[in-house]
């Protein structure tokens, strides 16, 4: 029975991480409230030109940042990384962490300074509609009228989106998946191509009218290869666009110039509270479980009333008999140390359940152990040795038949 009880357990534990695992990687794949306080920001000078602070802070983060883009209106509102290939950010958030939602990422063949013609940017497609999960919308006729605008923002200025076709074709096309040099002479090819597999477009861009491309790709549930892709062109930033943008609504349209407030720092992801750690809560756990035993709870502490009501009822004998005042000691003793050990392990557990409140971030994905971990482990093996000195009686027991013992003992020699 222990056995099975022990297996049923883990089987428990394990399914209820999995349940969690699903719940932080849907969540975590949207932009937290955090992150999009480094979205980097415009401001204008009087003669109108833009100024794009706040790379510094993303950098700072991940030195492979390269922009952030959103398109208005939908989930896709990301900072934009590169990596050495085209795999490196398939399984790997802006932190570095591994997670099977990845990152926003352009593509490892195309200029981090979005200098080329055409580029393309990477993002899985997740059911709930974060990371690229919101292009397959495109393929809806109404969707794709009422969302062409987004914004591109780079180090080296901010850029509009404007999407103009939304195709369905094989992650293998060597038509749309090319970043070689001279792609800008294969326009032509690409626009055929679009026209002739588009689900919905509008105006395309023309050969040699400056214009550059960028494409949107990410995969679709119903064919392994299959992809969905959207293009829009890139284009002189509008200022009159800024009030589109989700700067978490830290703007300031009263000043001359629309300057944008420059947000406020996150004090979440970069603080390095981007995890909680499972160490940290087992042994919160069994701390509080020390001092509450979820299975003898009312044997551990029922011994308090019942070492006082011994003491009590041999306290006149004791003036009498040796023995039992050695009892008599043994239980008072006892019972101050057992209050000492509940004021001790109370304020153990209260001193745990702070520190673990303070460090850990429920929210957030979860690790084996962190920085805190020695403190918390540390915490539980006081409570266990405070439970251990003053929650084990050491003396004499005051059995019944010990104490009837000592007193036909002492009869029988005031008889003789």
């Amino acid at each position: 029975m222990a056995f099975v009880l022990l297996a049923a357990s883990l089987l428990f534990m394990y399914g209820m991480y999995v349940l969690y695992d699903i719940f932080y990687t849907n969540q975590s794949a949207f932009t937290s409230y955090d992150l999009l306080q480094y979205r980097p920001v415009q401001s204008y000078d009087d003669e109108g030109n833009v100024k794009t602070e706040g790379f510094d802070e993303l950098k700072a983060i991940n030195p492979d940042t390269v922009g952030w883009l959103e398109l208005f209106d939908t989930h896709i509102n990301y900072p934009v990384v590169q990596g050495k290939d085209d795999l490196e950010y398939l399984n790997k958030d802006i932190y570095g962490n591994s997670t099977l939602t990845g990152s926003i990422y352009l593509s490892a063949g195309n200029s981090a300074g979005f200098d080329d013609w055409y580029n393309i940017i990477y993002g899985h497609h997740m059911d709930n509609g974060a990371m690229f999960g919101d292009i397959d919308k495109y393929l809806d006729k109404e969707y794709f009228d009422t969302h062409k605008l987004g914004m591109l923002q780079t180090e080296n200025g901010t850029y509009d989106l404007r999407v103009f076709a939304c195709i369905s074709t094989d992650s293998y096309n060597g038509t749309v998946y090319n970043t070689a040099a001279g792609a800008e002479e294969l326009y032509p090819e690409l626009k055929n191509y679009i026209n002739e597999h588009a689900f919905n477009t509008s105006v395309l861009p023309e050969e040699n009218d400056g214009s550059r491309i960028i494409c949107l790709s990410t995969c679709t549930d119903a064919v392994t290869n299959g992809r969905i892709v959207l293009f829009a062109s890139l284009e002189p930033h509008d200022p009159a666009n800024d009030a589109l943008a989700d700067y978490s609504g830290k703007k300031d349209n009263n000043s001359v110039g629309n300057i944008i407030a420059k947000a406020m720092k996150a004090v979440g992801h970069y603080s390095g509270s981007t995890h909680w750690a499972f160490l940290n809560l087992v042994s919160l756990i069994l701390t509080v479980l020390t001092l509450l035993p979820l299975l003898s709870l009312r044997k551990k502490y029922r011994q308090l009333g019942y070492s006082k009501r011994k003491a009590n009822e041999i306290k006149e004998k004791k003036e009498t008999d040796e023995h039992i005042k050695e009892i008599y000691d043994d239980l008072r003793s006892f019972v101050r140390k057992m209050r000492v050990g509940i004021i001790l392990e109370l304020l153990i557990a209260v001193a745990a359940v702070v520190i673990f409140i303070f460090t850990e971030d429920m929210s957030k994905r979860v690790v084996v152990s962190d920085k805190y971990t020695w403190i918390m482990v540390a915490a539980e093996a006081a409570a266990l040795v405070v439970d251990f000195i003053c929650f084990r009686y050491r003396g004499i027991r005051p059995e019944e038949e010990t104490l009837q013992k000592n007193d036909e003992t002492t009869a029988s020699a005031a008889n003789c």
